[in-house]
């Protein structure tokens, strides 16, 4: 009743506030309404709504006239907030007939009128302020924060304010105008006709507020400090709405032009940043976004698409050109906006027609945007221009090659050459310089002479216009004619500064090597080289455009006419005078390439013109000279034809020989190893094929690369040349070296010669020594054979005390040494003298606060007993025996704890535990003793770790104990695993070290999800499914995933299987799987794989009840395409393969379907938007192995339901040829698919389409058949009835998007494949749903097929 009494005095305290408002002449207006607003916002509505059209009639009624008072009235935003508070509780009708009576319209446009007139504030004089600061006002501040100084709202902030309020109050009207938004009751739906009338039947003041609003919006992107916000998002569907109420005539596009077209293309050019145009504060994207959208549409749509129906028809564009001249002061931002909005136009690409009339229509277009730009600067409109042309290529709009072509002479080389619209223009059409020889050849002039070292510059010459230009000659048929023109423009150079020109940029050359042969037939090869090859030919240009062809030549009909025509040319009659090294090289890397061509003979006679120069330069020319080089790379593949038996073999053997030496002794001079580099990474490539030679030549050769090895190795790591530290496993790991004992002994037996030659000092300490264990580390496992890991073993033995003493010291040296043992021990090794006191001496004798020592030192000492347990011999007895001895040595020390015993005794539990270890071991050790004995060790241990001083020490953030933290509850795991009674520890024990745990899990240090796990296991109890839940949401991507597997099998460990169904049905259904933490994910693989399978757990009680799998793996499935990020769906897919293959027999026919459905849905534009380098290539992966499972082992569940497979497999093709980096998309892409996928992904498909094209027995055969024809037969014709499908659509994706040729080539067998099972009928049926064009390809497959496809038998 208080309440409801409140609201009527506020009611009445309204009405007579309204009712007295001109009763008071003293009062001002603005404090008039600032108290209207204030009872106003305050008053409950009712269904009564008299106060509000008084209010609306006292307001326009001081809004009418010229006044100074009813211009501040109309000014004062807060006016314009009485009318959006007024508005909604006056009935439609009433208020479309009180608005149109009080002549709204009229007032609107007057108000427009006085907002689009702003003016800067005047100084405020003294005389003003009755000598107050110039600063400060008489008037109170007011609580809305609105100006109600008439000058205040003159400026442009004021008129900002104003236009905000109004136009909201103008939305709000509209809105309720709009039949749409409400009921379709007869009276709502006639007052919205009320209040559409208003603005209909004015037409001219309708557009006249529609121009001044949208002038203002464009004005606020300057005046507002802040930017655009969110509170301006509805701004422009305001603006829009008001114009589309107007009543529409053949002349809106003239209207548009004249009052709306320049505003529009400002406000748009600057939210997109053009060049040229002031910069924008946004201070919310999302308005930004929407305001350029609908910008676009309001263009597009009263603009843009009656210009072009226009044009249709008379092929008139006057309204065009009206528009550009009355955007003279925004030319450049309005003719891209125009541009882009004509040539991003929705059209037909299938239909003919469609495409011509918007290629005639975009090329008018240009032209007049061409035209209207030329009174701007040159180098304002080639920006201008090159933007123009980017849209086009991107949109597939391009412009005639006449306009063109015209751009180039006129714009890119009327005096400076403009490098980047050349590009955009031979980006567009390249036949604008193909069709014109005279402007090819202007434009190559200009490269040529081009003397900048620029290189970016450069860069755009190379990529952007010579290259494509290159592609172009190919696709018209001539690339003769390209190589003729590339030769000439090098004939044009000085000798001397050939290397320095554009034209003999690399690029060039390999761009030529890769599509020679694909490009050009033997017989147009035959007649380019007879033209190259003229008497007066340039040696230089010569060697330059040899080197691209020599590179491109790989088939014998190519060879055969080539070899001859090269020899001729390059090494006949010829001096190479005043050429530079680099030109010069070139001849070299040309003999190289033809000494892999030739026949013996051809070789000995390449090798009689060649060996002079070649001894002469191998022997006194400069390393550094790149001939030098090239010179060494030919000798190399000179003796590789002559291997082994060739005539020159020797000569050549000890040439090469020779060259090593020289570089060997470079080596020892302290040479600059970046001048050496080049040689030796070739060297350590290449080389060791020819080291297998058992003759003598073969034992030089290993030699002299095991001293280069060794030279480098130890330069290396004393000159911390940090740019050669792939040149050794480069050559380690190099095929021709892994197999060839004899080498590899040649190269480890340096090191070890060092690590243990000595006998006054230790090879290990040396200076030289972490070198030496670095270059031991970089070998193979299986370098390392018994007697070589024996000889390191005993040498660490020998000179323990050494290496502990500087190990102590250098914790990277420990480091280095541990990990050189830890690879030693890998495999079994029992070493001279080995005894347990070496296990003590190790643990005792290095850091014990560093974590990567002692977990070094654990995985030692598990190694070593691992073997002696495994390995029974009869030292071993004795071994265990001294081991024994020292577990009884051990004695209770209270509270303290050491590391050394514990990584012992938790190392010897741990053996002895392992199910194959033998029983004879009883006699020599007590496990029972050994156990009891870790098991105090480590409750001493935690105890002290739970004392107050100590916990407090690591919860304020000492990490100095976690080390040996870690190693206690590595025992801790260990007793648990061998099935060992829980540590007893105290309620305030165990309150500590959860606070440590937390406190470590807090900074991201793993001891603390260590610890956790523990206290699980050790105390179940305080850990229910809640609490545990909460754990696991703290896993975020940087915790390990074993750290979490742990914490899951601790958890589980002792909860029957209704706790952990319960467990994995609560994570399943928490919504969090899909984005977060990781934990929850994790937790449900580790469940899954823990429930039966191969690889069953002893945790799990195989009677227990079995949880719904079906269910989880439906749930999961549709999981998959609402990943938010790489990690998440690599789990998420990872379990589903678990459910699939591990618990097949609980899936049904259902969640196959899901399952190829989930691959569907990935694959479609609205699959996972995860944005990361290696996502493209992961996600097909993943979908890849989805999608084989299920034809592995559930084939029998796609009897009748191929077309959901059929769907699976045109997603993933799809997705497989789909070029993101296409400026004109012609396929939907999948927003994960940031890169295009390769070769490997293509042959992961036609993987697919093989087991479905040639199933195995297994996975197509059916218990209890007796049907005489074989599974396998009926599984082919039932796929050959459909596959075909999958065969139109590469097809038609080939004429759509360009497929890499490698991509073809993977392809190639799932073709034969589908080819092979398919019909002539299902192959007829192809073939009459191929255009002229797919028929063409279809052709040329079917022909492959048959010539290398199809069996035919013998």
């Amino acid at each position: 009743m208080e309440v409801d009494s409140d609201s009527r005095s506020r009611r009445l305290a309204l009405i007579r506030a309204v009712r007295t408002l001109d009763e008071d002449r003293t009062v001002a207006l603005s404090d008039k309404i600032q108290r209207l607003w204030s009872l106003l916002s305050a008053a409950k509505n009712t269904r009564f709504h008299g106060v509000e059209e008084n209010i609306l009639r006292w307001l326009f009624k001081h809004m009418s006239g010229d006044t100074e008072d009813a211009e501040q009235v109309r000014r004062y935003p807060l006016t314009w907030s009485i009318l959006s508070h007024v508005f909604p509780k006056v009935p439609l009708q009433t208020l479309g007939r009180s608005l149109a009576s009080l002549r709204f319209v009229s007032i609107l446009r007057h108000t427009v009128s006085d907002i689009t007139t702003a003016r800067k504030k005047p100084p405020v004089s003294p005389s003003q302020t009755n000598g107050a600061a110039p600063g400060k006002t008489k008037k109170r501040k007011r609580d809305d924060g609105f100006p109600s100084d008439i000058e205040e709202l003159r400026t442009f902030e004021g008129c900002i304010k104003t236009a905000t309020e109004l136009l909201k109050a103008l939305g709000k009207l509209l809105d309720q105008g709009d039949q749409r938004a409400g009921s379709n009751v007869p009276e709502r739906m006639v007052g919205a006709e009320h209040i559409k009338s208003l603005f209909s039947s004015s037409n001219e003041e309708t557009r006249d507020i529609a121009a001044g609003l949208i002038l203002t919006c464009d004005r606020s992107l300057s005046v507002l400090d802040r930017g655009i916000s969110q509170e301006q998002e509805p701004w422009i569907a305001t603006v829009t709405a008001l114009w589309n109420l107007r009543l529409h005539s053949k002349d809106d596009s003239v209207e548009f032009a004249r009052h709306m077209y320049t505003p529009v293309c400002s406000i748009l050019a600057r939210l997109r940043g053009m060049t040229g145009v002031a910069p924008v504060t946004v201070a919310s994207d999302a308005t930004k976004d929407i305001w350029i959208r609908q910008l676009e549409r309001f263009l597009s749509a009263y603009f843009i698409r009656p210009a072009r129906h226009t044009f249709s028809v008379d092929e008139n564009v006057e309204v065009l050109e009206t528009a550009l001249g009355i955007s003279k002061k925004n030319l450049a931002g309005s003719a891209i906006v125009t541009w882009d909005v004509v040539a991003r136009a929705p059209r037909d690409s299938s239909n003919p027609k469609s495409k011509a009339e918007h290629s005639l229509w975009a090329q008018n277009v240009f032209a007049v945007l061409l035209n209207a730009i030329q009174p701007l600067e040159p180098l304002a409109r080639n920006q201008v221009i090159i933007q123009l042309l980017d849209t086009a290529v991107q949109t597939g709009s391009v412009p005639s090659t006449l306009i063109l072509r015209t751009v180039c002479r006129e714009h890119a080389l009327s005096d400076e050459a403009d490098w980047s619209l050349i590009a955009k223009i031979v980006a567009c059409d390249a036949d604008v310089f193909l069709m014109d020889d005279a402007l090819l050849q202007d434009v190559f002039d200009k490269i040529g002479s081009h003397s900048s070292h620029d290189p970016t510059a450069r860069e755009t010459m190379v990529t952007e216009i010579i290259l494509p230009l290159e592609e172009a000659f190919v696709k018209a048929r001539n690339f003769a004619g390209f190589i003729q023109k590339w030769y000439n423009c090098l004939c044009q150079i000085s000798a001397d500064s050939l290397d320095q020109t554009i034209w003999y940029d690399a690029n060039i050359r390999q761009r030529l090597a890769g599509i020679l042969q694909s490009a050009m037939t033997p017989t147009q090869l035959l007649r380019l080289l007879e033209h190259l090859d003229s008497p007066d030919a340039p040696d230089g240009a010569l060697l330059v455009v040899f080197d691209g062809i020599s590179a491109g030549i790989t088939e014998d009909d190519f060879i055969n006419i080539a070899d001859p025509k090269i020899f001729s040319a390059i090494f006949k009659e010829k001096t190479y005078d005043n050429l530079p090294s680099s030109v010069l090289s070139l001849k070299w890397r040309i003999a190289g390439r033809m000494a892999s061509w030739e026949t013996s003979d051809e070789v000995y006679r390449l090798w009689a013109e060649l060996e002079p120069t070649l001894r002469r330069i191998l022997k006194k020319a400069a390393l550094s000279n790149p001939e030098t080089f090239e010179a060494f790379s030919c000798c190399h593949k000179l003796w590789l034809a002559n291997y082994p038996m060739g005539r020159y073999n020797v000569d050549l053997a000890e040439l090469t020989y020779s060259f090593l030496e020289r570089l060997t002794s470079e080596l020892k001079a302290n040479m600059n190893l970046s001048v050496i580099q080049p040689y030796l990474d070739y060297v350590f490539r290449y080389l060791p094929k020819l080291a297998e030679l058992p003759q003598q030549e073969g034992v030089n050769l290993r030699n002299l690369i095991a001293d280069l090895f060794w030279y480098i190795g130890k330069r290396f790591e004393i000159g911390g040349e940090t740019q050669f530290d792939k040149l050794l496993p480069s050559l380690l790991h190099n095929f021709d070296c892994e197999d060839e004992e004899t080498l590899i002994d040649a190269l480890i037996s340096h090191p070890i010669n060092a690590l243990d030659s000595a006998e006054a000092r230790s090879g290990w300490t040396e200076p030289e020594g972490v070198s030496l264990l670095l270059i031991l580390l970089e070998f193979p496992r299986e370098a390392l054979t018994k007697g070589r890991r024996k000889r390191i073993m005993s040498s660490w033995k020998k000179w323990r005390s050494a290496i502990s003493t500087r190990g102590s010291k250098d914790s990277q040296f420990a480091v280095t040494v541990l990990r050189l043992l830890v690879k030693v021990m890998e495999q079994v090794t029992f070493y001279e003298g080995m005894e347990f006191k070496d296990l003590i001496y190790i643990s005792s004798n290095l850091p014990s606060n560093n974590r990567h020592i002692l977990a070094l030192v654990e995985r030692f000492i598990d190694l070593t007993l691992r073997h002696l347990v495994l390995n029974p011999e009869q030292s071993s007895l004795a071994y265990l025996a001294d081991a024994s001895k020292f577990v009884k040595s051990l004695q209770p020390k209270g509270s303290e704890y050491s590391v050394a015993p514990m990584l012992l005794m938790k190392g010897l539990v741990s053996a002895l535990h392992l199910p194959s270890s033998s029983k004879p071991y009883d006699s020599a050790i007590s496990l029972d003793e050994v156990t009891q004995k870790l098991r105090r060790t480590i409750q001493s241990s935690l105890s002290g770790f739970a004392s107050e001083s100590t916990a407090t020490k690591i919860t304020e953030g000492d990490d100095s104990m976690l080390p040996i933290l870690d190693i206690a509850l590595s025992g801790a795991a260990c007793l648990a695993e061998v099935g060992a009674r829980p540590l007893e520890l105290t309620e305030e024990m165990v309150c500590q070290l959860q606070s440590i745990s937390t406190s470590c899990m807090s900074r991201k240090v793993n001891t603390g999800w260590k610890l956790l796990a523990f206290l699980i296991r050790n105390h179940p109890v305080r850990y229910d499914v809640a609490a545990f839940f909460i754990q696991l949401e703290q896993a975020s991507d940087t915790v390990e995933e074993d750290l979490v597997y742990d914490l899951v099998d601790a958890f589980v460990k002792s909860r029957d299987q209704a706790i952990r169904n319960r467990l994995l049905s609560e994570l399943v259904d928490s919504g969090k799987l899909t984005g977060g933490p990781t934990g929850p994910l994790l937790a449900v693989r580790r469940l899954v794989e823990l429930h039966r399978g191969p690889n069953t757990s002893s945790l799990v009680n195989e009677n227990q009840d079995t949880p719904d799998f079906g269910a989880v793996h439906e749930r999961l499935a549709f999981l998959l395409s609402q990943a938010e990020s790489l990690h998440h769906f690599r789990h998420l897919s990872e379990i589903l393969a678990l459910l699939l293959d591990r618990h097949a027999n609980s899936m049904t026919q259902f969640n196959i379907e899901t399952t190829l459905s989930s691959v569907v849905h990935v694959c479609s534009q609205t699959g996972p938007r995860i944005h990361h380098p290696k996502a493209a290539g992961e996600i097909y992966d993943r979908l890849y192995k989805l999608v084989a499972l299920v034809l592995k082992r559930h084939r029998h569940r796609l009897t009748g339901q191929f077309p959901i497979l059929l769907a699976a497999l045109r997603a993933l093709l799809t997705t497989l040829v789909a070029n993101p980096s296409s400026a004109t998309p012609t396929t939907a892409r999948p927003p994960w698919l940031d890169s295009r996928l390769q070769s490997r992904h293509a042959e992961r498909f036609t993987r697919l389409v093989t087991l479905i094209c040639e199933p195995s027995a297994a996975s197509v055969a059916r218990a209890r058949s007796s049907e005489l024809d074989s599974a396998t037969d009926a599984a082919k014709r039932a796929a050959g009835r459909d596959m075909f499908t999958i065969l139109e659509l590469y097809i038609k994706l080939q004429l759509e998007v360009t497929v890499p040729r490698d991509v073809r080539k993977a392809l190639e067998q799932g073709v034969y494949s589908i080819l092979d099972i398919t019909p002539q009928g299902c192959r007829r049926v192809l073939n009459e749903s191929l255009d002229a064009n797919g028929r063409a390809i279809f052709r040329q497959m079917f022909a492959d097929y048959k010539k290398f496809g199809k069996w035919t038998g013998v």
